[in-house]
């Protein structure tokens, strides 16, 4: 059996940074236990044009194909499931990732698809590929956690169960199969050579807004399992500094400490971002991931307003917010953060309540997100629900989102949509009038007292030092 992965591109106006670690955590398993070396076609990384693409899918074999990624590249996956099978129509097609398993009638009604996959992909594609090279997809249903049609029926094999020990059962990406350069020349945060990665799955938190495709439960790889693998891309890739973007890298204190502990130990001189929650935050633990190279926390505010942390189900306060802003800032972290414009109930008050509270905690408003309702949140059933997307024009709304950088639809009563995109200006202009920002020689130089050596001659890149001020949230403190 010949198979082919495929990731898709999310947004191409956008450097290729994170590298696609779902489909390459399968790659790796594929090759060790079904001693199969697929073909990875990163369309993302080399921005393949179209005709392009046709004329690598026309030279190559394949019997099997998994596409997937984040919910925006849903209408990528249409189009080159629909190529595909005009090259080859015998070939199977399974799409994974939020923008499968969000809405999996949605695509297989909609689409060539002939699968998706409904679980975590080292569970359920390994056995489905393993069924697949002696069985067809009717006698495959005793295989839990994937969607298919049968004369015009959709079928689902039942929910499967979540992975435990991360250790055991999922792998690393296959990283001699990606280009690797791409991802590396391109930073996610840092300088240098700059690497993404993951080191668990799952989120105890329930914003209204967030997709969370493996749940509230939260499991993480072992803290030796991390160190052996950035140890491994320190060797092979010379890293200088690793992007966490775990869901909530900070869930578990213990595990945090441990991970400090040892990465100073181990890989001396590694520089590091991750996730946080506002509610997580504290002076000795802020203290101790500095101490181990950790140079960046980044929160999702989302918002000033009491009332709208609620109504997001945030569960966090403006106190608790202002206590990360004052933690991270004590310990000189780049501090990056968001905030989200539109949700439901959003209004006049509620927007000055934000430009207040980043006036008083001299944050600017380098970006601001629109409220967008991703299948298979909270805020796409309320969008829904309320008539703000008929369940007719679903497929065609969910072709139409890239990511919340752009206004797609006004969940609010307050604003038309006009009044609301000229809001989220008038907010970044007011707040980034009033609130102080560092001169460019002190903002280079607090640049350098991070990056030490790493920050070599970026400054003589403008889109650099862009880039940095957008996603570093390093132009004041």
């Amino acid at each position: 059996m010949r198979i082919l992965i495929i990731n898709p591109p999310i947004r191409l106006t956008d450097k290729p940074r994170h590298l696609p670690h779902g489909l390459a955590i399968l790659a790796n398993l594929i090759r060790k236990k079904l001693k199969i070396t697929p073909e990875f076609l990163d369309i993302n990384a080399y921005r393949y044009t179209l005709a392009e693409v046709k004329e690598i899918l026309r030279s190559i074999e394949y019997d099997v194909v998994l596409i997937g990624g984040l919910i925006p590249v849903y209408k990528r996956i249409t189009a080159y499931a629909d190529i595909i099978k005009k090259i080859n129509p015998n070939s199977i097609i399974i799409a994974g990732g939020s923008a499968a398993m969000s809405v999996p009638d949605l695509l297989l009604d909609n689409s060539v698809v002939d699968v998706v996959c409904a679980g975590e992909g080292e569970k359920v594609i390994i056995k489905l590929l393993e069924g697949l090279q002696s069985h067809s997809l009717e006698n495959l249903t005793r295989i839990k956690g994937f969607y298919y049609k049968v004369n015009n029926e959709i079928i689902f094999s039942g929910s499967p169960d979540l992975i435990n020990d991360l250790d055991t059962e999922s792998d690393l990406p296959a990283y001699d199969l990606l280009p690797m350069e791409i991802y590396l020349s391109n930073p996610v945060v840092g300088f240098g050579r700059d690497v993404d990665f993951i080191s668990s799955r799952g989120c105890p938190f329930k914003c209204s807004f967030c997709y969370q495709p493996w749940g509230a439960k939260f499991r993480a790889y072992s803290v030796n399992f991390i160190i052996d693998a950035l140890s491994r891309l320190k060797k092979d890739y010379q890293i200088d500094f690793v992007s966490f973007q775990d869901d909530e890298f900070m869930a578990h204190k213990s595990r945090v400490v441990e991970f400090c502990e040892k990465v100073q130990r181990e890989i001396p001189g590694l520089l590091w971002s991750c996730t946080g929650r506002v509610n997580l935050v504290n002076d000795d633990i802020v203290g101790v991931m500095k101490k181990a190279g950790c140079v960046s926390v980044s929160y999702g505010f989302e918002s000033g307003s009491p009332h709208m942390l609620k109504s997001m189900n945030k569960s966090a306060t403006i106190k608790q917010m202002e206590n990360a802003v004052s933690v991270s800032r004590k310990y000189n972290m780049m501090l990056p953060v968001s905030f989200i414009i539109g949700m439901p109930g959003e209004d006049n008050d509620s927007c000055s309540e934000t430009v207040e509270f980043c006036v008083k905690n001299n944050l600017p408003l380098k970006s601001m997100m629109f409220a967008t309702p991703y299948p298979g949140t909270k805020l796409f059933e309320y969008a829904i629900s309320s008539g703000r997307i008929l369940k007719e024009d679903c497929h065609e709304f969910i072709l139409g989102l890239e990511d919340a950088r752009d206004f797609v639809i006004n969940l609010t009563d307050a604003f038309t949509d006009q009044e609301l995109i000229d809001k989220r200006d008038e907010m970044m202009k007011e707040v980034n009038s009033r609130v102080d920002f560092l001169s460019t020689d002190a903002y280079k130089e607090k640049l350098r007292s991070l990056f030490g050596a790493f920050s070599g001659d970026c400054f003589d890149d403008e889109s650099l030092v862009k880039h940095r001020a957008e996603h570093g949230g390093l132009d004041l403190f």
